[in-house]
């Protein structure tokens, strides 16, 4: 991977789970770091549940390596929220990391 190709300005963000006054818990997502990376769309598709059309983005993020993101992080580029589903080191290295994620959210916050 060439440095050069890193043109995207992207957010991770952790996710943040802190009670109420009644106890209930209240999820808020904090900045981790904000990186340079390579965005490739991989996957898009249209499908039919909870009668309507609903989209799917599946989309490669490459970053430097680092050690302290995982799948319970969250990406946010361009105006929009990414569920990370896959974190995998590129060539088995710990020069580069590609994160796999589903443009949307899980637990709609």
């Amino acid at each position: 991977m060439d440095a050069s190709k890193l043109r995207y300005r992207i957010k991770i963000m952790s996710r943040v789970v802190t009670q109420d006054s009644y106890g209930q818990n209240v999820i808020s997502w904090v900045l981790l770091a904000e990186l340079w990376a390579n965005v490739m769309a991989i996957r898009g598709r249209e499908f039919f549940a909870a009668a309507q059309v609903n989209a799917e983005n599946t989309v490669k993020f490459t970053i430097r390596y680092r050690a302290d993101i995982t799948a319970l992080n969250r990406i946010e580029y361009d105006n929009k929220a990414y569920d990370i589903t896959g974190v995998v080191p590129l060539e088995g290295r710990k020069d580069w990391l590609e994160l796999i994620a589903i443009e949307g959210i899980k637990d709609g916050k």
